[in-house]
């Protein structure tokens, strides 16, 4: 008898851990200071009723919070978690992403840990904590632009067992962080180039590998507008010039037919 009471209250257990499942993740582990940082959370409902999330009329809730390692609060911003409810009908699986740099402050180049709790109908089902770093990179080079109110900063970063390098836009003071944008990977043996023409467009080159270099270019207020990749020979110097009206000129360097980017962050 005592041993079937003890079977009924193991399985009731895990019936009510198994109502809700959430799973999330990070897509590195290192980010750059002022990167977007985005968590993706994927909930399954078998609680066998809707779950609804960022809405007035439940008691349903998604609570996210950031803390340090020495397990400091990291305060919240403004931003809300939804801008949009999130219903989960039940039996289904729904996936959300939601950027930690927007919902928190983080202004520190230091290590993090993320908490995620999901709480229906009186029952509480936590996540798996995720620890992530964010780093100050190492500043390649940059370019001011007064005019324009504008800095561009090509900052290198090593993660996921590479080194990559990003676009950080700032206003004029750099007071304000206007956008981080992710250029490719880098090869750190060749140094980047970056210009500014007259009209406060900016291109940056720079290797991906010992036979490729990337192009990318950004109107004077700091919007991207494209990447090129271009061919390089060994032995051969490759440079950047303003090329006046006709824009920026890879000497060189072959141009490569379109290819897909690995992605912007």
């Amino acid at each position: 008898m005592k041993l079937f009471v003890c079977w009924l209250l193991l399985t009731f257990t895990s019936l009510t851990f198994a109502q809700v499942e959430i799973s999330t993740s990070l897509g590195a582990s290192t980010y750059l200071k002022y990167e977007g940082i985005p968590l993706r959370v994927e909930i399954t409902n078998n609680s066998g009723e809707v779950i609804r999330l960022g809405t007035e009329d439940t008691e349903d809730l998604l609570i996210l919070r950031l803390r340090t390692l020495e397990n400091r609060v990291v305060p919240r911003t403004k931003v809300p978690f939804f801008e949009i409810p999130w219903v989960i009908p039940p039996g289904e699986t729904s996936v959300r992403t939601f950027d930690l740099m927007q919902l928190f402050m983080v202004t520190q180049a230091m290590s993090y840990r993320c908490l995620q709790d999901v709480k229906v109908v009186g029952e509480n089902f936590q996540g798996a904590p995720l620890l992530f770093d964010v780093s100050n990179g190492v500043l390649e080079d940059s370019v001011k632009r007064r005019k324009n109110d504008r800095v561009f900063e090509m900052i290198s970063i090593h993660r996921n067992g590479r080194d990559e390098i990003m676009m950080r836009v700032t206003n004029y003071n750099n007071t304000m962080v206007l956008a981080t944008y992710y250029l490719e990977r880098y090869l750190k043996f060749y140094d980047p180039f970056i210009k500014m023409n007259s009209v406060g467009e900016v291109a940056t080159l720079h290797y991906v590998s010992p036979q490729q270099v990337v192009l990318c270019k950004f109107q004077a207020d700091g919007i991207p507008v494209g990447r090129t990749y271009y061919q390089a020979s060994p032995g051969v110097p490759i440079r950047l010039r303003d090329n006046g009206e006709a824009g920026f000129m890879v000497e060189g360097g072959v141009e490569m037919p379109s290819q897909p980017s690995e992605g912007n962050r």
